[in-house]
């Protein structure tokens, strides 16, 4: 079945795709993740960026690489001491080599931290160079590990958190297209703007098939301050792409509507930015949003902003 048109009166403009091209077009073919990255894999060439990498990835991976540096760095030094032979280390009870590699791993771990209890101590040359080596390692791996922990505690991250659906329900006259956001935290955040496009698959007079992208027109784009949650509406009329379309006609169409946030953080006095994607099957209709927030019932004059309820609808005849 050809997919109709969604435009009668406008043209789509091409400063409208955002930089996805239009020949992505397969039937559930997501453009962004639910949490904001790009759907796509990179293959072929490779870099390594391993500054950028130790950066931007997780936590627990973070610690696991710090960790595993650290051990592996000190069993290669103490199988070097172990070659060199272990009677050039004083203080170590000879042994099993096992035993030996346990005793020159310790030895190794204390010069590499600059702990240095000196019950084994270097007595050649060689275990002294080897030494020298192990604490110059460890300095440097100690700065480039604070650099590191600073960065990552320092970084500017968006705590703001989407709805898990975006709704088509009643607006005015018409109908609209919602979804909220709020932030998690309790930093302020200034000068929200923010951006919606709608991507979908059209179908050509010659019968192949192209992504469209079209720019959405908000009831506001801007607010100043995020106290609260934000209800974001794009009003439903004749020139929007969403006009009297059904549920099947977005499924057809395999309809996305990419979320951009921008806002001033100033915790870190930066910009930080927020994605976000609703497809097709994430739109819920018929329903209206769950208020959020509501007065104290203790009466001590506070607003009571209740973050888990933000993805909570109720019928429209409640």
């Amino acid at each position: 079945m050809a997919i109709k048109n969604p435009f009668r009166n406008s043209k789509i403009k091409e400063t409208d795709d955002l930089g996805f091209g239009t020949r992505i077009i397969g039937d559930r073919d997501r453009l962004i993740d639910k949490n904001g990255n790009f759907n796509v894999e990179r293959v072929g060439l490779k870099t390594w960026t391993p500054y950028q990498d130790l950066v931007e990835m997780t936590w627990s991976r973070f610690f696991v690489v710090v960790v595993s540096f650290f051990v592996v760095v000190n069993i290669l030094f103490a199988l070097l001491l172990n070659w060199i032979g272990i009677d050039c280390l004083s203080g170590i009870k000879t042994g099993t080599w096992l035993e030996n590699f346990e005793q020159a791993w310790f030895f190794s771990v204390q010069t590499f931290t600059t702990v240095g209890y000196g019950s084994i101590s270097p007595s050649c040359i060689s275990t002294n160079f080897v030494a020298a080596t192990i604490a110059l390692v460890g300095l440097m791996s100690a700065a480039l590990a604070t650099g590191l922990l600073f960065v990552r505690f320092s970084k500017p991250t968006s705590q703001l958190v989407f709805s898990k659906n975006a709704i088509i329900t009643p607006y005015r006259d018409g109908l609209s297209f919602q979804f909220r956001i709020a932030n998690l935290r309790n930093s302020r955040l200034i000068n929200l703007d923010v951006k919606l496009t709608m991507s979908w698959v059209d179908a050509k007079p010659d019968g192949s098939r192209q992504r469209r992208f079209s720019r959405l027109k908000l009831e506001r784009e801007k607010v100043v301050m995020l106290p609260l949650n934000w209800n974001i509406v794009h009003p439903i009329d004749e020139e929007s792409p969403f006009f009297e379309r059904t549920p099947e006609d977005l499924k057809e169409m395999n309809v996305e509507v990419i979320v951009l946030v921008e806002a001033f953080d100033e915790s870190f006095s930066q910009v930080i930015f927020a994605n976000g994607s609703y497809c097709d099957e994430e739109f819920l209709w018929g329903v209206k949003w769950k208020p959020m927030y509501h007065p104290d019932p203790a009466g001590s004059g506070k607003t009571i902003l209740d973050l888990s309820a933000i993805d909570e609808v109720v019928p429209l005849s409640v």
